[in-house]
């Protein structure tokens, strides 16, 4: 069945093409992303899904910015909470957002991991981010940013992309017991500094 589009400012159109991707994504979280499935939930061709974003590569990279951004804000630390609570909301709210999308997140990463300079920017940015607030709870915790604690919050974030792409591909053991060692395993690694 073909739907009917209305004529739509351009920006309006990008953004129905993203929230159908968006849609796509948290229907099945595993299927892979393709212009053809978001073309059809938009109810646009993909002649007119490549007018809007030029090509294949820049409408991914369309969809992993805007997936970044909202990452981004939903893990962003709540300074109401206790700096414990802080962590554990945030770290939470990472594994969820990476639960709802597995697809994109396992691109974003092998893509960043290819040397795609825009997704490899765009990956960095995220992490400078999520890096940033980890730091800034785990000071607040009255744990002193030595260059050691830093180093080891780096390597904590590299340690959860990891576990969660590994989780991706088989995922044996709860969402909630996943989001658990996630963030146990950040105090695991803060008490060899």
């Amino acid at each position: 069945m073909t739907r009917t589009t209305a004529r739509l400012r351009p920006d309006e159109r990008r953004t129905q093409i993203l929230e159908a991707a968006r849609r796509v994504l948290l229907a099945d979280p595993h299927r892979e992303l393709t212009v053809e499935l978001v073309a059809a939930e938009a109810g646009v061709s993909p002649a007119l899904l490549f007018h809007y974003f030029g090509s294949k590569k820049k409408f991914q990279y369309a969809v992993i910015e805007e997936a970044a951004a909202e990452v981004v804000l939903r893990t962003a630390p709540d300074p109401s909470l206790p700096p414990d609570e802080q962590l554990r909301t945030g770290i939470r709210a990472f594994v969820r957002a990476v639960l709802e999308a597995p697809q994109l997140y396992r691109a974003t990463l092998l893509m960043s991991a290819a040397g795609d300079p825009e997704i490899r920017a765009l990956h960095s940015d995220m992490r400078r981010v999520f890096s940033q607030w980890v730091i800034g709870a785990v000071a607040e915790r009255g744990i002193e940013i030595t260059p050691v604690v830093e180093l080891a919050c780096h390597g904590w974030q590299g340690y959860v992309e990891q576990t969660l792409l590994v989780w991706i591909d088989d995922p044996t053991v709860s969402p909630e017991a996943l989001e658990h060692l996630c963030e146990q395993s950040l105090d695991a690694i803060l008490s060899t500094t």
